[in-house]
């Protein structure tokens, strides 16, 4: 009798550490080194250009290997490391001068491939100033398996950060364009609580009526 008293209680102990469903996770083995204050257009990244009823002049203008953006208006221009706000301003000035449109919209854009447990896998184009949920939700969200806890991105096949806030920007940890963001998958027991805790209290529910018989 004293035997199944025990077992009672240590599966009922195991039902409640299963009912909080997540786990602990730890903080994140990376610091943040950057800011959206400072971000600048490196090569492999974007330009995202937008005038107002100018088609021909709009459009999406990747940095080249020699770090610059040519513009249909503007022409060639030095992007690489030159910091973003000097360079939109830069960019305005040059357009204002030349239209009379004061409706222009400039987005610096990262090319990140969105991998792992997401809906739809793949390239896209990120803002570095937005968190990397927006990455995630480009790709369609995350899939039923996936850990938003447990976001991974690899460097030329190098693990570069690891278990970084989905709130975190790409400027934050100066994530680059070629990077691949993975959502890695939520644990067997994560993912299979509800079958255990169903399945313990089950259990549970057969050693009372044993306890109850043996009287």
């Amino acid at each position: 009798m004293h035997r199944i008293a025990l077992a009672l209680v240590s599966l009922f102990a195991l039902a409640s550490s299963l009912s909080g469903q997540q786990l602990p996770v730890p903080a994140p083995t990376t610091t943040s080194v950057g800011s959206s204050g400072n971000v600048e257009l490196r090569v492999g990244d974007v330009l995202r250009v937008s005038v107002w009823r100018e088609p021909a002049l709009s459009g999406e203008f990747p940095v080249d290997q020699a770090g610059y953006i040519t513009l249909p208006l503007l022409g060639l221009r030095r992007a690489d490391g030159v910091p973003w706000l000097q360079l939109r301003d830069s960019l305005l000035a040059g357009y204002r001068r030349e239209l009379k449109t004061e409706t222009i919209a400039l987005t610096p854009l990262r090319r990140i491939y969105v991998l792992g447990s997401v809906l739809r896998p793949g390239l896209y184009l990120l803002d570095p100033t937005l968190g990397l949920e927006g990455a995630i939700a480009l790709a369609g969200g995350a899939g039923l398996d996936g850990n938003l806890d447990r976001i991974r991105v690899m460097r030329e096949g190098n693990v570069l950060l690891e278990r970084i806030p989905v709130k975190a920007t790409t400027a934050e940890y100066e994530v680059r364009s070629g990077d691949q963001l993975f959502v890695q998958r939520r644990s067997w027991i994560d993912r299979n609580s509800t079958l255990l805790l169903t399945s313990v209290i089950s259990l549970a529910g057969i050693v009372v009526s044993l306890v109850a018989a043996s009287k």
